[in-house]
């Protein structure tokens, strides 16, 4: 079963996940164990892992897998192919109850979600789905992708989270994987995501490298560090790594606590300054605490 791991963001941001796998919908041996993996939600992929030869019969396949994970409690997402025939006709099979958002990949204009966006509206309207019931996150992936983030976040009111695809960014980029640059783009694709509401899910490193588990980790630091809530993986492995960087640690908690607790005896005594550890506390520091508490509330529960 799933952990139950969402991290409900408070100041209008939306429900998201530590840990997203990408699945093939056509591997049944993974399939039957995507609700072993421990991943707060899983992507069941029509794009990357899918021949061209064979796109009609993972479309055939998605809506049984699709009921399937969600009647185990499984959250789902689908990922769908971006050129325009494909894409709708991915969407005429993933618009359906029980998945919870589309992924968008390649993304690199806002127009592109304003196109998805109006397909889903009437499909959600024509079965019964309430309207932005299905979430959407778009995947940058480009140059164009990231120049125009801030508008690729900001257009729909169902869009979720930005994520940034580093692989194929780094192609388009004829860029090389140094740590720096991917953490220049990925801090920008959050910045973008924040500003307009949604939630950074940005993790700057390649997910292909399989066999360094430690860099992974240090990359998923880097975008928590910058803000980023979750992250993808392709792997199982990756799993555990994902939901220990982006759960609070026992000592952040502790902390949040004593902070919270700080402010309240504050408000409580009319005291409009106060200090912990030797350091000023301000508002801002008291609603970073408090959003600290509500992710490890929504983890436990």
């Amino acid at each position: 079963m799933p952990m139950n791991g969402r991290v409900f963001l408070t100041a209008g941001l939306s429900e998201m996940w530590r840990s997203i796998l990408f699945i093939p919908v056509l591997q049944e041996r993974f399939l039957a164990k995507a609700g072993e993996r421990g991943a707060d939600a899983i992507v069941l992929d029509l794009e990357a892992s899918i021949a061209p030869g064979k796109k009609d019969e993972a479309r055939a396949a998605l809506p049984h897998a699709i009921d399937r994970l969600a009647a185990q409690g499984q959250d789902v997402l689908v990922r769908i192919n971006m050129l325009w025939r494909p894409a709708f006709a991915d969407l005429e099979v993933a618009a359906r109850g029980g998945v919870k958002a589309i992924v968008l990949p390649g993304c690199s204009s806002a127009s592109e979600v304003l196109a998805v966006d109006a397909v889903l509206r009437e499909l959600e309207a024509s079965r019964g789905i309430p309207a932005n019931g299905i979430g959407l996150i778009p995947l940058i992936e480009t140059a164009k992708g990231v120049v125009s983030a801030s508008e690729i976040a900001a257009v729909a009111p169902r869009t979720l989270a930005l994520t940034f695809g580093v692989e194929d960014y780094l192609a388009d980029m004829e860029a090389n994987g140094d740590p720096n640059i991917l953490a220049m783009t990925a801090l920008s694709v959050a910045e973008a995501a924040r500003a307009a509401g949604k939630a950074p899910m940005v993790v700057p490193s390649t997910l292909a490298n399989l066999d360094d588990l430690d860099a992974f980790e240090a990359a998923a630091r880097r975008g928590r560090a910058m803000g980023s809530v979750g992250g993808f993986a392709v792997h199982p492995t990756q799993i555990p790594v994902l939901n220990r960087v982006f759960s609070p640690s026992p000592e952040e908690i502790g902390w949040a606590e004593r902070v919270v607790a700080a402010a309240k005896q504050a408000e409580e005594e009319g005291i409009g300054a106060l200090s912990l550890d030797g350091r000023m506390i301000d508002l801002p520091i008291v609603r970073r605490a408090e959003r600290l508490l509500a992710r490890r509330t929504d983890v436990e529960g």
